[in-house]
Order: C-alpha cells, then structure tokens, then sequence
C-alpha cells in the first residue's frame, strides 16, 4: 500500500476533499480523522510533531489543504477526543521546498493527540498516544 496516496485515506476510513492537496482526511459520520506527516519532523525521538514554522503569518489561509487540515484537528479537539490516525509521508527530497511526495503509508499503531491548535495563526502541535 505504500506509495499510493489514496490507499492510504481508504485505509482508515476517512476522505480527503482533494487527493492532490488535502493533509488530512475525515470519514464520512466524523468517527475518524486521519493527518499526512513528514516522517523527518517528528521531534523528541518520534513523541512530537508541530506545524512549521517556516510560513508567513497568515500564509496558511490561502493553501486549501491546509485550511482543511486545521478544521480537521479542530474536528478531532472537539468531538474525537483530540486524537488522530497518521498517514507517513516520505519526502522525494527533504531539502527541497515545496517537497514532493516519494511514497505515504498509513501508520496504523501510531495515534498522535492534538494538544494545542491555534485556529488563527494555524499552529498546532500533536502528541503520540500511548
């Protein structure tokens, strides 16, 4: 299943508003949100992940995909217990900027926990469950 990006959606129920720019995914009765992240961010030897910092204040705005993906967290905050299901991205480059997407494969014993998500600015930071 690795490598096909809308397999990996499948894999745990939920649907993207658009395969090509979406980072998060929500099933269709909102039981269920799954999120892409880069394997390479993680921090503190795979406990964390936070949104980049690298963006413009506001910049996030105008990216679908994104705007999309902080609804989703805030979905999960909200009514999923702030917990989401994670898909692995791997990057074709790590350094390039935008990167591309060599292979992604759903992580099914991988839960991260939102645990604090700022709808403004569009920060957030996840925290692995168990």
């Amino acid at each position: 299943m690795a490598g096909n990006h809308s397999k990996a959606f499948e894999y745990f129920g939920v649907v993207p508003k658009n395969i090509r720019w979406s980072w998060s995914g929500r099933s269709p009765d909102g039981s269920a949100v799954a999120v892409r992240l880069w394997q390479d961010k993680f921090e503190d030897k795979g406990r964390l992940y936070r949104s980049w910092s690298d963006d413009e204040p506001g910049a996030w705005k105008s990216r679908p995909g994104f705007t999309e993906l902080i609804e989703n967290l805030a979905h999960a905050r909200d009514h999923l217990d702030g917990v989401v299901s994670v898909i692995l991205l791997i990057a074709k480059d790590k350094d390039a900027v935008p990167r591309s997407i060599d292979r992604s494969s759903p992580a099914p014993n991988l839960k991260m926990r939102v645990v604090e998500l700022d709808e403004t600015e569009g920060t957030f930071l996840l925290e692995r469950v168990g």
